[in-house]
């Protein structure tokens, strides 16, 4: 059975993949390009099944789950509802999109939980 830090970078490469996808598939989404749309539909849905199976693989061997990965549906300003990951939510974070008076309290603790986790995981990889 693969090393636990092997299966984290998979995922982390699988995440990466995922993002660039889906910024092609928002291009392709823009240009109402369908056969495109479809294929990067179905690359993202490959990925995400992947990225699951080797999550699982994780908790067999008694880790908790990716935090970042947990989807939530929260109110954007000025926007309705959207459903976005925990790591999505990061981002929006980061960025100024968000703040945390923004999320509802059970999401924002996921989200702290889940920020701190995330930083754990970085000090984990660091090569020194």
């Amino acid at each position: 059975m693969r090393n636990e830090k092997d299966i984290r970078l998979r995922i982390d490469m699988l995440q990466g993949q995922s993002k660039m996808i889906a910024e092609m598939l928002v291009k392709a989404l823009s240009e109402r390009n369908t056969i495109s749309i479809n294929e990067y539909s179905a690359r993202l849905v490959n990925i995400r099944d992947r990225i699951e199976e080797l999550l699982w693989v994780l908790n067999k061997k008694g880790t908790p789950s990716n935090f970042l990965l947990e989807v939530y549906t929260i109110n954007m300003p000025g926007k309705k509802e959207v459903s976005l990951t925990v790591g999505q939510i990061l981002e929006k974070l980061k960025i100024g999109e968000l703040t945390m008076n923004d999320l509802q309290a059970d999401v924002g603790d996921k989200v702290r939980k889940a920020a701190l986790h995330s930083k754990r995981l970085k000090s984990d990889y660091k090569i020194t």
